[in-house]
């Protein structure tokens, strides 16, 4: 093998390690955002089965209205139950926070919820 094909052969390797970085850091940056969007859609399966047992309760008092009841624990559920995730209790919080202020539930007055409890 002369100099030149050396040095080509060298570049090349360069370039393959290049690639090979490059793909790997996009693979991660894909499972990062697979794993967010798979939370993000069990906290509102959460928060949607919340509201709807909300709204199931019979009226008995016009007077009295139930709260909103959503956990951290009801979104670890979620994702176990529906996308077989393992997700702490900080990552299960910080998005729960996330979506009821999205949604509009944080202002609530008669939410009930441990999101808040949990430290980033």
């Amino acid at each position: 093998m002369s100099t030149d094909e050396y040095k080509a052969f060298q570049a090349l390797q360069v370039r393959r390690g290049a690639f090979r970085r490059r793909r790997e850091r996009r693979a991660a940056e894909q499972r990062t955002h697979h794993f967010q969007a798979q939370l993000q859609q069990a906290t509102d399966i959460a928060i949607t089965a919340a509201v709807r047992a909300r709204l199931a309760e019979t009226v008995t008092d016009l007077h009295v209205t139930w709260p909103l009841r959503v956990t951290v624990g009801d979104v670890r559920t979620a994702a176990r139950d529906h996308f077989d995730l393992e997700v702490s209790e900080a990552d299960a919080a910080a998005m729960l926070r996330h979506r009821l202020e999205r949604r509009g539930h944080a202002g609530w007055g008669d939410l009930v919820t441990d999101a808040y409890e949990y430290d980033d």
